[in-house]
């Protein structure tokens, strides 16, 4: 009966449908990401200081705004600035900043603004790596669960990797060469090298290269 049914039997159920993607505007990082990041998922961005994290993190806020959307900022690490932001064509009116004193508040206050929902994108940037938050694999379970279903791509931002196997894709940076002009030399932008090194289904140690305007530090 097998061999007669041939190609019309279906095994396994019906295929999962593709997660809606929120788009960077960078094209070359859109297509390495299949789209953008994720909706309702965690993903992470990380790399060194001066990597080029601030600024696609300001990118990304410029990306959603413009388009309409309302976004939030978990400053754990006492990293956001306003202006940048503003210079990066981001709408200041339409982000949430939200300080966070350490990285126990900077994880709460993750999970309730999940749960409020309304988020297009939130930014979850925090300090150099405490050993604690990675240690405790059923706080990142929780922010998973609290992200599905949401429409919120949740986004941690950090020097390295934190929520492991619970991200749904990480993209490492790293900053291959800067570009300056006037005089004095002011930094006017990064090339940088975008790594993907998490992908839940999708092959990964692919590459890019992508320009960054300079609107901040890191």
């Amino acid at each position: 009966m097998l061999r007669d049914l041939g190609p019309r039997l279906r095994r396994g159920g019906r295929p999962a449908e593709p997660l809606p993607r929120f788009p960077t505007g960078i094209s070359d990082l859109d297509r390495l990401l299949d789209g953008g990041f994720p909706r309702g998922r965690l993903s992470e961005i990380t790399g060194p200081l001066s990597s080029g994290r601030t600024s696609l993190a300001l990118c990304l806020l410029a990306q959603a705004t413009r388009a309409g959307e309302v976004v939030a900022v978990i400053d754990a690490a006492d990293a956001f600035d306003p202006a940048s932001a503003e210079a990066a064509g981001a709408l200041l009116d339409r982000v949430l900043w939200a300080r966070a004193p350490g990285w126990r508040e900077a994880l709460r206050s993750a999970e309730r603004l999940l749960e409020a929902r309304g988020f297009a994108l939130v930014l979850l940037d925090l300090p150099p790596a405490d050993p604690r938050a990675s240690a405790v694999p059923a706080v990142w379970l929780r922010l998973v669960r609290a992200a599905a279903g949401t429409g919120t791509a949740l986004i941690v931002l950090s020097a390295q990797r934190m929520a492991g196997s619970s991200a749904e894709l990480a993209v490492e940076l790293r900053a291959t060469r800067a570009h300056f002009t006037g005089t004095p030399a002011l930094l006017q932008g990064l090339e940088i090298e975008a790594a993907l090194v998490r992908h839940s289904s999708a092959p990964i140690q692919r590459s890019t290269r992508v320009h960054l305007h300079h609107s901040a530090a890191a």
